[in-house]
C-alpha cells in the first residue's frame, strides 16, 4: 500500500511471492508433503509465518504444476451473517465458498459433491490440493455449533476416501496440535506433520536483504547483523531496576517485518536503528485502533496491557479468558488485541490464556506507556463520531492492517446506519470491499460492494454508482465470470462514460470474452478520459497484437512503458511487444523483451504463453 518491500505485520499475500524470502527449504518441504501424502499439518506458533509461507511460498510454484489444481485457501470461520443458516453446515458452506474463488456453492453442497467436479479432468497422476488456513478455528471458535464442526471433519474425511486425487493442507497453532492429532481416528489415515519454526540466522538476514536487492536501497551487510542481533535480544527490567539481557537463537518474522517496515518508513530510524521505538510504534497503532474498535479509552487500554500482562519481575504474564472478561475486561478488547498480534493467545488446559506476543513487546509497552502518561490528558475523552472509525479504517488499510481495517470499516458502516447516514454508509463498505478484495476474500468483496451499490442507487448518485458497479464487475472477472462483468461494466459505463475504471474494465471484459475489435474502441475512450493513461495503452497495445495490428501495437507498448505500471502490467507489456517484434521480424529484440517479461513476472500464465510462442 505504501511501497515498502515489506509487509509488516500482516501475513503475505499471494501477490506479494516476489518480497518473501528466508524460506525457500520450508516451502520446497511444505510443498512435497502436500503433493505426496493425503493430509498434511503444518504447525507452528501463533504469527510464525505459517499464512505467508502458503500464500507466498507455496502456492505460486504449486500452481504451475502440470496436472494439478490448487484450490484457493480457505479458512473455517464462520462470516458475520451466516449464508448457509442450519440445517446447512455453515463451516462446510464457508469452506466450499473459499474453495470455490468466491462463487456461491449451493447451501447444502457436501464437500464431496463440491470437489468431485474439481477433480474429474485430473489424469491418474492429477492431485487435488485443498488449503484450510488457522484450522484451530474448527476447535476454539463457536462452541455451540459443535455439530456442525463434526459434519465438517465427516465431510473432509468422507471426500479423502472419495477422491483418491485430493490431498489436504491443514495449517494450525501449536496449542491445538493435539485436537487435529485426534482427528487421524475419523479420517483413519496417518497425517504428516511439518513444524515450521521462527527464522534462523541465515533465513533473517535473507528475508531483510531479499526484497531490496538489486534496487538503490539495499542494506549494508553490518546494518544486516545488527537489526537481526538487536531483534534476537530482550531485556527484561524488574520494579528494583535490575535488568538482565537474554539473546534467543531465532528471529520472529513478525517482528522482523514490523522493523524493517518502520525503518523502510523513517530514514532517521534507519541511520539510528532503535528496534524499541519501531516495535513501541506498532504497539501504539495496535492499541489506538483496538480501543477504537471496543470503545474502551486508550488510557484504559494502556494500563490494562501493562498491569495484566507484564509481572513486577518484568517478564510476560499470563490472564485466563472468562466467559465474558479477561482480567476484568472484555474478551472483545482481548480479541482485537490478538488480533493485531500485541496479545497472543495459548490453549491449555481446556482454556484460553493471553499473554504478550513476544519478549520484546515488555520494552515497547512500557516505553510507549511511559511516553504516554507523561502527557496530561483531559479526564473525560470525547465522543468517538462514526468519522472516527471511517478514518481509522483508512489509515489501517494504508499501513496494512487489512483484518484491522476491514473491522473499523464495518463498526463505521453500522454507526452511519444508525444515524440515518446513507452516503457515508456507503462509502465505508465500499473501503470495506477494497479491503476485502486485497485480502482475496471473494465472497465478502462482492457482498460489501453490493451494499455499497444500493445505498448509492438509493441516492440517485451516478457517478458513485458506476464506480460500484466497476468494482463489483472487477470481482466477478476475478471470480472468472467475465460474461457477468461486462454487463456490470457496461451498466457502469451508461451512467458514467467519463469514468475511466469503467470503461478500462469494460475493455478488459470484452477481450476477455473474444471481442477484440470492440475492446480496442472502449480503451481508446479510456484514453480520451486523460486517466490511467498507462493502463490504456497497455491494454489497447495487447488487443491490437491480437488484432495483427503490430506496428500500432508497438507504438502504444512503447508509450505504455513511459508511464508507471504494476510490475505484472509492465511485464504483460514486455511479453506483447516480443510477440508484436518477432512478427515484424525483428528477433533479437523480441527475445530481449520476453526475457524482460519473464524477470518481472517468472509465474505469469500469460507471459508463459507468450514466451512459448516465441521460441
Amino acid at each position: 500500500m505504501n511501497g515498502s518491500p515489506y509487509v509488516g505485520p500482516r501475513p503475505f499475500l499471494r501477490s506479494e511471492a516476489r518480497l518473501f524470502f528466508g524460506r525457500e527449504a520450508e516451502a520446497r518441504s511444505v510443498q512435497f508433503d502436500w503433493l505426496a501424502d493425503r493430509v498434511t499439518v503444518l504447525h507452528g506458533s501463533a504469527a510464525v509465518g505459517k499464512t505467508s509461507l502458503l500464500n507466498a511460498g507455496v502456492l505460486p510454484p504449486m500452481e504451475q504444476e502440470l496436472q494439478v489444481v490448487a484450490l484457493p485457501p480457505s479458512r473455517v470461520s464462520l462470516p458475520a451473517r451466516p449464508l448457509a443458516a442450519p440445517p446447512h453446515n455453515g463451516y462446510v458452506y464457508t469452506v466450499l465458498s473459499d474453495w470455490a474463488g468466491g462463487v456461491l456453492p449451493r447451501p447444502g453442497s457436501t464437500v464431496s459433491e463440491f470437489l468431485a467436479d474439481r477433480a474429474g479432468g485430473l489424469g491418474p497422476a492429477g492431485r487435488l490440493l485443498g488449503a484450510i488456513d488457522q484450522f484451530e478455528e474448527v476447535f476454539a471458535a463457536f462452541p455451540t455449533r459443535l455439530a456442525e464442526r463434526t459434519g465438517l471433519l465427516s465431510q473432509l474425511a468422507d471426500a479423502l476416501r472419495a477422491i483418491p486425487a485430493l490431498n489436504l493442507l491443514l495449517l494450525v497453532r501449536d496449542d491445538h496440535l493435539a485436537s487435529v492429532t485426534a482427528c487421524e481416528s475419523l479420517f483413519r489415515m496417518p497425517f504428516t506433520y511439518r513444524r515450521l519454526d521462527a527464522l534462523d540466522e541465515p533465513a533473517a538476514s535473507e528475508a531483510i536483504q531479499g526484497p531490496t536487492r538489486g534496487t538503490s536501497h539495499e542494506w549494508a551487510p553490518e546494518t544486516v547483523r545488527e537489526i537481526i542481533d538487536r531483534l534476537r535480544a530482550s531485556t527484561y527490567t524488574d520494579l528494583l531496576g535490575n535488568t538482565a539481557t537474554i539473546t534467543t537463537p531465532l528471529v520472529e518474522p513478525l517482528h522482523l517485518q514490523i522493523v524493517c517496515s518502520e525503518l523502510w518508513e523513517d530514514p532517521d530510524q534507519a541511520a539510528t536503528l532503535d528496534v524499541r521505538h519501531a516495535i513501541a510504534r506498532f504497539y501504539e497503532r495496535a492499541v489506538r485502533a483496538a480501543a477504537l474498535e471496543t470503545g474502551i479509552s486508550e488510557d484504559g487500554v494502556r494500563r490494562w496491557i501493562e498491569s495484566a500482562f507484564i509481572t513486577e519481575y518484568g517478564t510476560r504474564g499470563t490472564k485466563l479468558r472468562g466467559l465474558a472478561s479477561t482480567a476484568d475486561m472484555p474478551n472483545a478488547l482481548a480479541d482485537a488485541l490478538a488480533e493485531r498480534h500485541v496479545l497472543t493467545a495459548r490453549s491449555r488446559l481446556r482454556s484460553t490464556w493471553y499473554q504478550l506476543s513476544q519478549d520484546l513487546m515488555i520494552d515497547a509497552v512500557r516505553q510507549s506507556n511511559a511516553a504516554w502518561f507523561a502527557v496530561p490528558r483531559p479526564a473525560e475523552p470525547e465522543e468517538i463520531r462514526p468519522a472516527d472509525f471511517a478514518d481509522a479504517a483508512e489509515s489501517a488499510f494504508g499501513a496494512g492492517d487489512f483484518p484491522g481495517a476491514r473491522r473499523l470499516a464495518s463498526v463505521a458502516a453500522s454507526r452511519f446506519a444508525a444515524d440515518g447516514d446513507t452516503r457515508r454508509q456507503a462509502q465505508a463498505m465500499a473501503l470495506h470491499g477494497e479491503i476485502a478484495l486485497i485480502e482475496g476474500d471473494l465472497r465478502t468483496a462482492g457482498e460489501s460492494f453490493r451494499e455499497a451499490l444500493n445505498g448509492f442507487e438509493s441516492l440517485a448518485d451516478q457517478v458513485s454508482t458506476a464506480k460500484s458497479m466497476s468494482a463489483l464487475a472487477s470481482v466477478l472477472a476475478t471470480s472468472g465470470d467475465h460474461q457477468a462483468a461486462a454487463d456490470l461494466y457496461r451498466q457502469a459505463v451508461e451512467r458514467n462514460r467519463a469514468d475511466a475504471e469503467a470503461l478500462l474494465g469494460y475493455a478488459q471484459a470484452l477481450w476477455n470474452l473474444g471481442s477484440p475489435a470492440d475492446a480496442e474502441a472502449f480503451f481508446t475512450q479510456a484514453l480520451a478520459t486523460g486517466r490511467s493513461t498507462g493502463r490504456a495503452l497497455a491494454g489497447r497495445g495487447q488487443v491490437r497484437v491480437d488484432l495483427r495490428l503490430y506496428d500500432r501495437a508497438l507504438l502504444d507498448l512503447d508509450q505504455a512503458l513511459g508511464h508507471t505500471l504494476e510490475s505484472e502490467d509492465e511485464a504483460d507489456v514486455h511479453s506483447a511487444r516480443a510477440i508484436a517484434l518477432m512478427e515484424l521480424d525483428r528477433a533479437d529484440e523480441a527475445r530481449t523483451a520476453i526475457e524482460l517479461a519473464q524477470r518481472l513476472a517468472p509465474d505469469s500464465p500469460r507471459v508463459q504463453e507468450r514466451a512459448a510462442r516465441i521460441r
